[in-house]
């Protein structure tokens, strides 16, 4: 039983061998990245479906692997998280900039803002911060040899999601911030 009161929330974990949709609970005051940053190597997961992995949402039916009423889902093996709530910064406003970033997962990237402190190397922050953060106004790209990742257009939108900065492969600028590095570097 939970010494504090908890909220619930659908969610749909991402990890590198699965799609797990299901119900995960907040304190009321929390957020989905503090929940994710807790100590406990665990995430409670109740009515959870286990699905093949990938991006695609919703899964086809032919993609569901398993289900069960509870799941302890190992929180070091998450890539990113969509739902539950986009937790708050710590420190003062002003003391943050946002950043538009996007984290390769595979073949898909998802992009949007961080909140970084101000004047701090974005190198130094995601090697220093806390795994999960909140990347506000994101979106998920699928990735083309044929398009440089300036050009994608997106195939999913999301108010936030949380992302894991140890399990993202690497860090780029963000589809639409800048221009395509082919035209310096290779042509």
């Amino acid at each position: 039983m939970y010494k504090q009161p908890r909220e619930a929330h659908e969610a749909r974990i991402y990890t590198q061998a699965y799609r797990v949709y299901g119900m995960v609970y907040l304190v009321p005051t929390t957020g989905t990245a503090d929940l994710l940053n807790h100590e406990k190597p665990y995430l409670p997961v109740t009515g959870a479906l286990i699905y093949t992995p990938g991006y695609a949402h919703p899964p086809e039916t032919k993609e569901l692997k398993a289900s069960t009423g509870f799941l302890a889902l190992r929180k070091e093996r998450i890539q990113w998280m969509v739902g539950g709530r986009p937790s708050e910064p710590r420190t003062s406003p002003s003391l943050l900039e946002r950043k538009r970033l996007a984290f390769l997962f595979g073949d898909y990237l998802l992009a949007g803002e961080l909140l970084v402190p101000r004047g701090v190397r974005l190198s130094d922050h995601l090697s220093q911060a806390k795994p999960f953060q909140t990347l506000l106004e994101a979106k998920l790209y699928t990735l083309a040899p044929d398009r440089p990742i300036v050009e994608l257009p997106p195939q999913e939108t999301f108010p936030f999601v949380t992302v894991n900065l140890r399990l993202a492969e690497a860090v780029a600028e963000a589809p639409g911030e800048a221009h395509d590095p082919r035209l310096t570097l290779f042509g």
